[in-house]
C-alpha cells in the first residue's frame, strides 16, 4: 500500500452526468443514489423489485434529480443482456456505471446457489453480470468526455479454482464470494487497459470494512463500519480528475492498495478471460 490517498466526498455537486448505479434499492447503492441526486444528475438505477425502485424513484425526484428506473434479475444473464440494451437504446451517453450488485458470503453453512443458467451466483451476479453489462454500455460510455466505471469489490479475494470454477465439488460461502471478487478486480484491470486510449477511468474499489448493511448482517457478523464511509470511498473516485485517479487502480477505501497477486498476474488474467467467454458460450 501506498501512502496516496483519497480525499472524502461531501454530498456530490451536480454536474449534469448520467450515472447508472447497479443493486441501487439497498445497502452502498441507495447510499449512493442519494448522495448523487440533485437537479442536474440524471440517475439511471437498476434494482430487482419493482415497488423498492418505485419508492426509491418517488424519494430521489423529490431532490430533484431527474430518475430513469430498471428492472432486472442479474441472476439471469438474459435479463443482463435486455438491461444493457434498454439502457443504451434509451440513453447515448452514460458518463459513470458503478457496478455495485452483488451477492453475499450468506449465512454460515449455507449451501451452493444457482444462477438461472446454472452458473454459481455469487460469481455469477458479482462478476459475470458486470462483465456481460459494462460491455454492453461501452457505446455508451464511450459517447462521453471522461468516463468512470467504479467497480465495488472487497478485500476478500480469494484465488480461483479453474478446474471446478463452478464450484460443484466444494462450497464454501466465503470462497465463492472472494472467488467472484477477484474475478471483479482482475476484469477491472484488464478492462482499464483496453479503454486508457479512450481516456475512460475504471477502477476497483473495496469501501469499507464490513460496512452495516443486509449483506453483512445475513453473515451474522457484526458490522465494522458505516455505509456513509463506503459511500466516501466509491464518490471520491468520482470527483478526481482522471489525472489524479488513474485507471487500472485497486483501492482500500480511500487508499490506493495492492490487490491479490493473480490480480497483478497478467496470465492468470488472460486465462480468466478465456474461463470466463467459455462459460458465456456455454462451452
Amino acid at each position: 500500500m501506498t501512502e496516496e490517498r483519497l480525499m472524502p466526498s461531501s454530498p456530490v455537486q451536480g454536474d449534469g452526468r448520467v450515472v447508472l448505479i447497479t443493486g441501487a434499492t439497498a445497502g452502498l447503492g441507495r447510499h449512493l443514489a442519494g448522495r448523487l441526486a440533485t437537479p442536474d444528475t440524471v440517475l439511471l438505477l437498476h434494482g430487482r423489485d419493482p415497488a423498492a425502485l418505485h419508492d426509491l424513484s418517488l424519494r430521489l425526484k423529490e431532490k430533484g434529480a431527474t430518475v430513469h428506473t430498471y428492472c432486472a434479475d442479474l441472476a439471469s444473464l438474459d435479463e443482463v443482456r435486455d438491461l444493457g440494451r434498454r439502457v443504451v437504446d434509451e440513453h447515448r451517453r452514460i458518463d459513470v456505471l458503478i457496478n455495485n450488485a452483488g451477492v453475499g458470503p450468506g449465512a454460515e453453512g449455507a449451501g451452493r446457489e444457482a444462477s438461472k443458467e446454472g452458473h454459481e451466483l455469487r460469481f455469477a451476479v458479482g462478476y459475470l453480470a458486470p462483465y456481460v453489462l459494462t460491455g454492453l454500455l461501452l457505446p455508451a460510455l464511450r459517447c462521453s468526455a471522461g468516463a468512470r466505471v467504479i467497480n465495488v469489490g472487497s478485500a476478500a479475494q480469494i484465488e480461483l479454482d479453474h478446474d471446478d470454477p463452478e464450484m460443484t465439488a466444494y462450497y464454501d460461502g466465503w470462497v465463492a464470494y472472494g472467488r467472484a471478487k477477484l474475478a471483479l478486480a482482475s476484469f477491472s484491470r484488464d478492462l482499464a487497459d483496453e479503454l486508457k486510449p479512450s481516456g475512460i477511468a475504471v477502477n476497483c474499489v473495496h469501501p469499507a470494512d464490513l460496512m452495516d448493511t443486509a449483506l453483512v448482517r445475513d453473515t451474522g457478523l457484526a458490522p465494522q463500519s458505516t455505509v456513509t464511509q463506503g459511500g466516501d470511498a466509491v464518490l471520491a473516485l468520482l470527483r478526481l480528475p482522471f489525472t489524479e485517479s488513474g485507471t487500472g487502480g485497486y483501492f482500500n477505501g480511500l487508499e490506493r492498495a495492492e490487490p491479490h497477486e493473480d490480480v497483478q498476474d497478467a496470465v492468470k488474467r488472460r486465462r480468466l478471460h478465456g474461463m470466463t467467454e467459455r462459460l458465456l458460450s456455454g462451452r
